[in-house]
């Protein structure tokens, strides 16, 4: 889904989020525009201002021998997507291939600078660099990455976490649509734990569900292609293409008064354990140690215990703290999380029936 509007000028923009922020600066018609679409739950600032600063740049020829700039480190940024640190007299620049980009990261002066041989290789940069930037004031300011959705709902931040393919896109559209809660995440949220608080920021990106999730919502059914409706159902939950949903068309998710947050402040957590061929819902209440040492073994569920990577991680231009920063910081999200209420949801493959569990608990909760 793409916005109507006319793409805006080349120019600069600063974007904000928490303490951290980076300025973008571009000769590229419609960048700014695809920066700000994607990367939703950013403020915008005035000024040129940022912490950090990208340049994104068009120069059709910087394609002039591309094999050239292959036989460095090789570094996997994405679905069979490399780049190649380029062995010359400057340090970390690193050549795309498959975006045709030439890169430049200067983490000790805070910038990072692109130039793409094509329109759609700058689009392609013009949030992920910014994010990339955006991220690594995060790490450094002690947050970590949470393999999680999330919504409010009133004052209350709830998270549903858990590995890949555990459910949390469908418990998340579910409570969207029937309970009236507000969007936040679909997939990844950078955790911030303050004495006994824990904020949430989302680390913006487009949503992406599986046709299984979309035709058991009718009101979403529309966006599955008609070729997959038509699959038997044991079919559609299996299916492995995502359907994605760019954030001007959030909206659509929600219920007319519902809203898109920026931050919460997380009180309750859920674990979905979804499987279509259950025919009840069944909910438990997890024990603070088991919350504590799941989230610590598996680092906010970016790590599978069983299949690896969950949730990949890609500071390759603007790097992360030390592992023993990070797992200290993990254990100091999982030490409030332990001490907030978490639920583990066993069901199956009908909205309505799972909303409803996460509508009671929701009540049991402002009730208790």
């Amino acid at each position: 889904m793409t916005t109507s509007n006319p793409p805006a000028m080349a120019g600069t923009a600063t974007f904000r989020c928490a303490t951290a922020s980076v300025t973008l600066t571009t000769d590229i018609d419609g960048a700014l525009d695809e920066a700000r679409k994607i990367l939703y739950s950013y403020d915008e600032l005035p000024g040129t201002g940022g912490t950090w600063q990208v340049h994104l740049r068009h120069d059709p020829d910087v394609v002039t021998n591309p094999n050239a700039h292959t036989d460095g480190d090789e570094f996997d940024i994405g679905p069979q997507t490399y780049a190649y640190r380029h062995d010359g007299a400057l340090q970390n620049v690193f050549w795309v291939p498959a975006r045709r980009t030439l890169l430049h990261a200067g983490p000790a002066a805070k910038v990072i600078c692109a130039w793409c041989a094509d329109l759609p290789a700058a689009l392609d940069w013009a949030p992920r660099l910014v994010r990339q930037a955006m991220t690594a004031q995060l790490l450094a300011a002690g947050m970590v990455y949470a393999h999680a959705a999330a919504f409010t709902h009133g004052e209350r931040g709830v998270l549903i976490a858990g590995n890949r393919g555990r459910g949390k896109t469908t418990t998340l559209l579910a409570a969207l649509h029937h309970l009236g809660v507000n969007y936040c995440t679909n997939d990844r949220l950078m955790l911030h734990a303050t004495g006994e608080d824990l904020h949430g920021y989302p680390w913006p990106m487009p949503l992406r569900a599986g046709i299984g999730t979309l035709t058991a919502l009718p009101h979403l059914r529309h966006l599955v292609p008609p070729q997959q409706q038509t699959l038997a159902a044991e079919q559609r939950w299996t299916f492995p293409t995502k359907i994605v949903v760019e954030p001007p068309a959030f909206s659509t998710l929600m219920q007319p008064e519902a809203t898109v947050t920026r931050h919460l402040r997380v009180s309750m957590m859920l674990w979905p354990q979804l499987d279509p061929t259950r025919t009840e819902v069944q909910v438990e209440r997890v024990d603070p140690d088991e919350v504590a040492a799941t989230v610590n073994k598996t680092r906010m569920f970016m790590h599978d215990l069983h299949r690896g990577a969950s949730a990949h991680t890609n500071q390759w231009l603007a790097a992360a703290p030390d592992d023993d920063v990070v797992y200290r910081n993990v254990e100091q999200a999982a030490a409030v999380l332990a001490g907030q209420p978490c639920f583990r949801i066993r069901a199956g493959a009908d909205p309505v029936a799972l909303a409803a569990a996460v509508g009671r608990l929701l009540d049991n909760e402002a009730a208790g």
